[in-house]
């Protein structure tokens, strides 16, 4: 009989059984083991890009138009060239956005800032002037202009804009908010 150490673990070995043949057996297990759990992480991590936006008519008054567009951190800057440094110290792992058109007269935008932990949404939400806002109960914490939202839960910070100030706009950006609120709900729980 023979001892094998492996980690933090030790086997007892029979001669019958080459210690070289088990170490190599056991590694490529704790391998796929580590790989299975790696990707079931990251799968349920992030949920489908789509799935955080309402669709049309789902909110009353708005239509998605085009693609959700996925940006990763690294390529940030292709999305908000010039301030993607603040974000990506703040920890952000990916920005999710999709365009609206609402009572077919102001074109908006959304967007989902994925963070790795709810204090890097909190930096940015902080970061930012509150100047001409009010607040609003969204999320964990939000803040609504003219003709912007902003909002933040648990680690992502979303971020509404109209390009139109229309005296309905503010309004029809809260229903908005409140569709992406209800979505995000879902999947964090999950």
């Amino acid at each position: 009989m023979r001892k094998l150490a492996f980690g933090g673990f030790a086997i007892i070995l029979r001669d019958a059984v080459p210690a070289r043949r088990l170490t190599t057996m056991i590694q490529a297990v704790l391998v796929i083991a580590l790989v299975s759990l790696t990707l079931g992480c990251r799968v349920k991590s992030r949920a489908a890009p789509g799935s955080l936006f309402p669709e049309s008519g789902e909110v009353a008054g708005w239509a998605r138009s085009g693609v959700v567009r996925t940006f990763e951190a690294k390529s940030l800057w292709q999305y908000i060239d010039g301030d993607a440094e603040r974000y990506i110290q703040a920890g952000v792992s990916q920005i999710l956005t999709a365009d609206y058109r609402y009572q077919d007269k102001v074109d908006a935008v959304a967007d989902i800032y994925q963070m790795s932990a709810p204090a890097g949404a909190q930096k940015i939400f902080s970061s930012e002037s509150a100047t001409g806002s009010q607040p609003i109960q969204l999320g964990d914490e939000g803040r609504v202009f003219q003709s912007s939202l902003v909002f933040r839960k648990g680690s992502c910070l979303v971020r509404l804009t109209a390009y139109e100030e229309q005296p309905d706009v503010s309004k029809g950006l809260i229903d908005l908010a409140r569709g992406i609120e209800v979505r995000l709900s879902r999947t964090l729980k999950n």
